[in-house]
């Protein structure tokens, strides 16, 4: 890995919760850093905490200890405001559930973080459609949610990740509600901007297929992570 400031990097870690009166840790002391350009998948059992530790590295959720730094700066530190604007400018989120607004169009949904980054709205409705092409989607980019399938809905939320070029890209199961077809071109697709422009990928995946892509394979276990 390179020696050169990492676009992740946990240090001491932790995370519980508490559960019918007792105590579970999901995170335990966990030490983790993602260089620049490299691509990571996590796996793990259901309810090891995979989604959690994404909740975490997006400034989503705060650890009970430890801290997380993004693209240099740390969370720990940042108010809500400073947190959104962090992860407008650094990060995409790829989440199981594609989380789009209902009220607006696929195109303006993918739009919305380039507006909220200030570009000009003719120029955040170009790259969003361009995004959308690519994603398969170029016919359809005046559909809203509802009248889009799951799994068009979800290639939208991909191309909202995207559309930024963020430092980093966060995803759960990316390809979990998409054909193996449409999968493939996804993972070529993250791929693909992963080699353009360095972004990195910490991928959350059940697949095995898929997480042999990536360039490290981490195991979430007990708290713990582990290399595969």
């Amino acid at each position: 890995m390179s020696d050169a400031q990492p676009v992740i990097a946990c240090q001491g870690v932790r995370k519980g919760f508490n559960e019918a009166g007792l105590a579970v840790n999901v995170l335990q002391d966990l030490d983790f850093r993602v260089a620049q350009g490299e691509q990571v998948a996590i796996l793990g059992r259901s309810g090891s905490g995979k989604s959690t530790l994404l909740q975490l590295l997006g400034g989503l959720e705060d650890p009970d200890a430890g801290t997380i730094e993004v693209d240099g700066v740390a969370l720990n530190g940042l108010g809500a405001v400073g947190r959104g604007r962090l992860r407008n400018r650094a990060l995409g989120f790829v989440y199981q559930f594609h989380h789009l607004l209902g009220e607006f169009s696929a195109m303006e949904n993918v739009a919305m973080p380039l507006l909220i980054r200030g570009l000009r709205a003719s120029e955040a409705q170009s790259q969003a459609e361009a995004m959308l092409d690519q994603v398969g989607l170029s016919a359809r980019w005046a559909h809203k949610p509802a009248e889009l399938s799951g799994g068009e809905r979800q290639r939208v939320a991909i191309a909202r990740a995207l559309v930024t070029t963020p430092r980093c890209l966060l995803a759960d199961e990316p390809t979990g509600n998409l054909d193996g077809q449409t999968a493939e071109s996804i993972l070529a697709l993250f791929q693909s901007l992963n080699r353009a422009n360095g972004t990195s990928v910490v991928l959350v995946t059940h697949d095995l297929d898929v997480a042999g892509r990536m360039d490290r394979r981490l195991n979430l276990s007990d708290g713990v992570l582990q290399p595969l």
